[in-house]
């Protein structure tokens, strides 16, 4: 019996060891899961603030190359001489209605179908039924030279 009862002490110390060893292992367990969950939660904080930041430098690098663009139409403008434009607007201004003028000078006599001798045989009628002048004299000698009737 007393070796049962040695045993029996044994199993019994055994099992107060493994439930002592239990308790250790809960409390190490719950100590790692509390770190687990900070660690989780900080590497949530910084993927939030990696995103972040990368949304901030995409919207920097379109401010940039709106500057950029802004800067140079810009510059562009600022070297455009207005005067200059104007007098050079002008100057087509005048050079379209001088080619407007001349179409219409070349249509009008386009539509004139008297030729110089129907203009001198006109003339010569009013001067003719107005009474002879000297002047219609001189132009009927003149045509007479030339062989015109």
């Amino acid at each position: 019996m007393n070796q049962a009862e040695t045993l029996a002490t044994e199993a019994l110390n055994r099992k107060n060891e493994a439930s002592k060893r239990h308790l250790e292992s809960q409390s190490s367990y719950e100590a790692q899961n509390k770190h687990v969950l900070a660690l989780q939660k900080n590497i949530d904080t910084l993927k939030s603030k990696v995103q972040q930041y990368e949304n901030e430098l995409v919207t920097l690098k379109a401010r940039a190359k709106t500057a950029s663009a802004t800067s140079k139409i810009n510059k562009q403008l600022a070297n455009v001489d207005s005067s200059g434009t104007l007098a050079m607007l002008e100057r087509m201004k005048d050079k379209v209605e001088e080619e407007e003028n001349l179409a219409q000078a070349y249509g009008d006599m386009a539509q004139i179908n008297t030729s110089v001798e129907d203009e001198i045989n006109q003339l010569l009628t009013e001067d003719t039924s107005a009474g002879t002048s000297e002047k219609t004299q001189e132009l009927a000698a003149l045509k007479a030279k030339m062989g015109i009737q």
